[in-house]
């Protein structure tokens, strides 16, 4: 029996040929991961002065609002007790409001705050055999607490933390189930010295799996099948920021950031912000990863509110085939 020798380059010929698909399955492994995750309304940003750069203000973003994407960004507000309110309209009308104080703890030489997020609607329930409803409302409702802590440990390096509960309603007034879990945040800030430059890295809502409760009878199996557990979406963010311009009341800050999600592939967001005497801001930014939602506008003023020092803020997010989204935000000390 005569054995067959093949050219020496055939090999290498089919490995050529096989490189492209390979290439094309790793760039797709992200859409392959999508509604993969439990608790997705933590990914919806809530400060309105991050949502007017584009989504990219994990360096930029200080005092007590920060708790909501980097938590070692509250020790900008040291020395003080900070007040934040936010409130978000999100598409189909779905309201999304968050609270967060922050205090300073002198004796541990640090900042400490408390925050509360809510995301709550109501829709008539449908089923197969009534799909224009069976005449009983449904209530969903996500809710997120946490208690943060961060303080420097050198003269340029933060680092903070965050323990969150989170607990979602998916119908129980009708008997569906609920979910309830505790997550953590841990992100730094590092100040590099040159034109207010920040580098930034935050681990966001790492933690155990989140299972609802209860189950579903199976026609199938013909018995009672708890609901699967799925990862609450983690997210992985390095951002940077400069002031590349600065002079006389003028100042321009550009910001940059990548985000790695457990749930999506990889995104990357730009903005810019322009201030006029530290007191009036415009901002503009976009999700260079987002098929909708990618392009957002703000504006932003600091003043005395009653003798104490506030900002508010506010974004515009075009929503494309979805309703524009929009974001106030309020905060002052005391």
């Amino acid at each position: 029996m005569k054995l067959l020798h093949l050219p020496p380059i055939l090999p290498f010929l089919a490995l050529a040929l096989l490189l492209p698909r390979a290439a094309a399955a790793q760039t797709s492994l992200g859409d392959q991961r999508v509604a993969t995750s439990s608790g997705t309304f933590l990914k919806i940003g809530v400060d309105a002065r991050a949502a007017g750069l584009g989504g990219a203000g994990n360096a930029v973003i200080q005092g007590p609002g920060a708790v909501f994407s980097n938590p070692a960004g509250i020790l900008a507000e040291r020395g003080r007790t900070s007040v934040y309110f936010s409130y978000v309209r999100w598409p189909a009308d779905i309201p999304l409001s968050a609270v967060s104080v922050s205090q300073s703890i002198p004796s541990w030489d640090a900042q400490v705050a408390v925050s509360l997020a809510y995301l709550g609607t109501d829709f008539e329930e449908t089923t197969e055999f009534h799909p224009y409803g069976t005449g009983r409302t449904v209530s969903f409702s996500d809710l997120v607490a946490a208690i943060s802590v961060a303080r420097n440990f050198t003269d340029r390096l933060a680092i903070g933390m965050s323990f969150k509960y989170l607990r979602e309603d998916l119908g129980s007034d009708i008997g569906g189930p609920t979910t309830g879990g505790l997550l953590v945040d841990a992100g730094t800030v590092y100040s590099i010295g040159v034109r207010n430059a920040r580098l930034s890295v935050t681990l966001a809502d790492f933690g155990p799996d989140l299972r609802p409760s209860g189950g579903y009878d199976s026609h199938v199996q013909g018995t009672e099948v708890r609901y699967t557990a799925f990862s609450p979406p983690t997210q992985f963010r390095l951002g940077f920021s400069m002031d590349p311009f600065a002079r006389g009341p003028h100042r321009v800050t550009a910001a940059f950031q990548v985000q790695h999600q457990a749930d999506q592939e990889e995104t990357f967001r730009a903005g810019a912000e322009y201030w006029l005497h530290e007191r009036f801001a415009g901002r503009a930014g976009y999700d260079l990863s987002s098929d909708e939602m990618g392009l957002s506008a703000g504006l932003g003023f600091r003043a005395d509110l009653g003798g104490r020092p506030g900002t508010i803020d506010y974004a515009f997010t075009g929503g494309g085939f979805l309703e524009d989204v929009h974001r106030w935000s309020l905060s002052f000390g005391f």
